[in-house]
C-alpha cells in the first residue's frame, strides 16, 4: 500500500494510456454479449422451441464463444502490458531513480513480442490443464510471475514460464496464499466500484466505467506481485533488494518474506571454501 500510494501518480498515466484503450475494447465485447443475450431471451419468448432451427443455436453458440475467446485474449496479451509498466515504475520507485512513467510505457510496449509468445503457452497450457482443474490451478501459481520474467530478466516463452516456476518451487502454498490475499482485496474493492458503475444503471457506459475502475484493482496486485518477485528474486541470489531509502523499518524487518533456509547451502558452500583456502595456505 505504500509503494502503490507512492507510485499512484504515475499509475494514473498508466492506467489512462494502456488500461483506458483496454476498458473500452471489453466494454464493446460485453455489450455485444449481452445484446445476445437479450436476442436469446427474446427467442425463447416469441419462437416455439421447435422452430429454433440448430443453425441458430450453433450460430448463437459461436458468436458467445468467440466474444469469450476476445475476453481471454485481452486478459492474457493486452493486460500483461500494463502489467509490465507497473513494475518497471516499482522498480524505478525502489531503486531510487526518477519515476518516468513514460519509458516505463515505452519499455512495456517493447516487449510485446514476448508477451504474445508467452501468453499464448501460459493461456493454452493453463486453459488445457484446468480441464483437470489440479494441474491448471497449479500451473497458474507456479508460472504466475512470468511477467516480470519478461521485464526484469528479458526472458520469454518457456525460459520466462520456467523462471517463474523457479521462484515459486518450494513455496507454492505460500505464494498461492499470498496472491489470494491480494486477489481479495482486489474484489473487495472491485465491489465498491460495482457499486459507483451502478448509478449509470445498465450501459454500455456503465460496462466499460467498471472495467476502467476494476484495473486500479489491477494496478494494485501487480504492485504486490513486483514485490514478491524482487523478493524472491533477491533471497535467490542472496542479495537485498529492498535495502534503499523508501523503507522506514530497520533493515532486520526486510524483506518482507521470511528467509530462513534459503541461503543455508551457499552460507555452507562458503564454510567449505574458507577451509579448504586455509588448508591450502597451510601446506
Amino acid at each position: 500500500m505504500h509503494i502503490f500510494a507512492a507510485i499512484f501518480g504515475s499509475f494514473l498515466k498508466v492506467l489512462l494510456f494502456i488500461f483506458l484503450p483496454i476498458s473500452l475494447l471489453e466494454g464493446v465485447i460485453l455489450q455485444r454479449m449481452s445484446q445476445m443475450q437479450q436476442y436469446m431471451i427474446h427467442v425463447d419468448a416469441s419462437v416455439a422451441p421447435d422452430a429454433v432451427t440448430m443453425q441458430q443455436a450453433l450460430s448463437v453458440m459461436t458468436h458467445m464463444l468467440t466474444q469469450e475467446f476476445l475476453l481471454y485474449a485481452v486478459a492474457m496479451f493486452l493486460q500483461p502490458v500494463g502489467t509490465i509498466a507497473i513494475a518497471r515504475v516499482v522498480k524505478q520507485y525502489i531503486d531510487g531513480e526518477k519515476i518516468e512513467a513514460g519509458k516505463a510505457i515505452s519499455e512495456a510496449l517493447n516487449h510485446m513480442p514476448a508477451i504474445l509468445i508467452t501468453g499464448f503457452l501460459f493461456g493454452v497450457l493453463v486453459l488445457l490443464g484446468s480441464f483437470i482443474i489440479v494441474p491448471g490451478i497449479y500451473f497458474g501459481i507456479a508460472w504466475g510471475l512470468y511477467a516480470y520474467c519478461i521485464v526484469f530478466e528479458n526472458k520469454k516463452g518457456w525460459d520466462a514460464l520456467r523462471a517463474s516456476k523457479v521462484l515459486v518451487q518450494g513455496r507454492w502454498l505460500r505464494t498461492a496464499g499470498y496472491l489470494f490475499l491480494l486477489s481479495t482485496a482486489a474484489m473487495l474493492w472491485n465491489s465498491v466500484f460495482q457499486l459507483i458503475a451502478s448509478f449509470l444503471g445498465e450501459s454500455a457506459a456503465a460496462d466499460v466505467l467498471y472495467q476502467f475502475l476494476c484495473y486500479i484493482s489491477v494496478g494494485f496486485v501487480a504492485v504486490g506481485e513486483c514485490l514478491l518477485y524482487l523478493n524472491r528474486k533477491a533471497v535467490a541470489e542472496g542479495a537485498c533488494v529492498f535495502g534503499t531509502t523508501f523503507v522506514d523499518a530497520p533493515a532486520d524487518d526486510m524483506p518482507a518474506e521470511p528467509v530462513e533456509g534459503t541461503v543455508d547451502g551457499v552460507e555452507e558452500e562458503l564454510s567449505l571454501l574458507e577451509e579448504k583456502k586455509d588448508e591450502n595456505e597451510n601446506k
